[in-house]
Parts: C-alpha cells; structure tokens; sequence
C-alpha cells in the first residue's frame, strides 16, 4: 500500500515545480481545445482533467496501464463534469474502435512507451478523418544536450519507467502519416537539462479538417529552446 501510494505522489511533487512555472498553463491551452470524443493516452494521475472543458467534449476514454496512478485519476476524475472511463492498458494492448475519437491528448507519454511507432499507428486508427492529435512531448534535444542525452539515456531509462531522452517524436508522428500543423519547441521549467528539451503541437490524420483558432498560433508561447 505504501509504494502504491508513494509512486503517483512522487511523479506528481517531481511535476510540481514545472507546473508552477508555465507547464500547467500549457495543458490548460492545449487540453482546453480537446473536442468531441476524446482519448487521452497515458493520462498518469489525471493533471490533464481540470483542463477539458465539458461544454466541447462529450466523452473520456483514459489509458493508464499502472493501477496505483489510475487510482489517483480516478479521485481526480471525480468532479470531471464529461462522461469518463479509465482503462488500466497501455496503447499497445488498448482494444479501441477505428475511427472512434475526434481528438487524442498525449502529453509526457510518448518518450516512454516500448514502441513509440506502433503507439502513434494506433492513435492514427482511432481518429477520425479529419482528427486531431493534441501533444506535449519532452524529445531529442540538439547540440551540446542531446550528446548528453544519449550519454545519460542506458543509466536513465531502466530507473525512470523506461523514458527514452532522446526520442525524434515529431518524425515519429510524420512517418505514421500525421500531418503536424503547429509546433512549438520549449524549454521544460524546472527540468533540468536532460529532460528541458519539449515540444508542444497539434498533430492531424489527413484529410485535415478545419483548423481550431485556439491552437493556430503557438508563438505567444516564447522562444525555442
């Protein structure tokens, strides 16, 4: 019970200090565009939830594989005002209708599935035409940082669930056929240099529908890192 307990805690006060200082505001303008039905994969313990808004989505499906996180989604998921459910799969295992959901949300996620192509093919399917992809992704930093990555990456992975620091997410999602229609590079706040490197951004399967005011220009966001 205890490490049940100690694990969601420990990733949310490791969270803490970068959502003070601008993460949170991100998930709020990024999840807060999510509409219709909506899949968020690997939703950890629910630091999305506050951010839908219930007047543009109609439904929830969250995967989170790991049961002691789920729990503390679950008590998040508490007030949600949309219609939810929490599936204990990871996107590799997750049984989803093709073409079920209009929008998908994955944000710190995809640096840590076992294979991040099959993962992306997967959120293809289960949008529709025309679906959106909303992310925020720690990625392959360059230069100076990104040897470092590497450097760091066989100490770093087995003791951090399998996090991958050095991860080109963007040409993942290109290569499964998204269409990427905004980007913004990042510094994470807080994060230090192996896991500052971040990239936040819509991602479509085409045929691209018609483009969300709310998310057409990530400039106000600041510089790239």
């Amino acid at each position: 019970m205890m490490r049940d307990w100690w694990g969601p805690a420990c990733y949310d006060w490791a969270l803490a200090a970068s959502e003070a200082r601008g993460l949170a505001a991100r998930r709020r303008w990024l999840v807060g565009s999510a509409s219709g039905r909506v899949v968020e994969i690997g939703a950890g313990t629910g630091l999305n939830l506050r951010h839908y808004r219930p007047e543009r989505v109609t439904s929830l499906v969250a995967l989170e594989p790991d049961a002691a996180m789920g729990q503390r989604l679950l008590g998040r998921a508490a007030t949600l005002r949309v219609p939810f459910e929490w599936q204990p799969v990871a996107v590799e295992e997750a049984d989803l209708p093709d073409g079920g959901f209009d929008t998908a949300v994955v944000t710190l996620t995809l640096c840590t599935v076992a294979d991040p192509v099959a993962a992306v093919a997967a959120i293809w399917r289960w949008l529709v035409p025309g679906g959106r992809l909303l992310f925020i992704e720690h990625v392959a930093a360059r230069g100076a940082r990104g040897l470092l990555q590497r450097a760091a990456n066989p100490l770093w992975s087995p003791v951090a669930g399998g996090c991958d620091l050095h991860r080109d997410t963007l040409a993942t999602l290109r290569e499964a056929g998204m269409s990427v229609s905004d980007c913004d590079r990042f510094a994470l706040p807080a994060a230090g240099p192996l896991l500052a490197a971040c990239v936040a951004g819509v991602a479509w399967r085409p045929p691209i529908g018609e483009p969300d005011p709310a998310m057409s220009v990530l400039a106000p966001w600041g510089a790239a890192w």
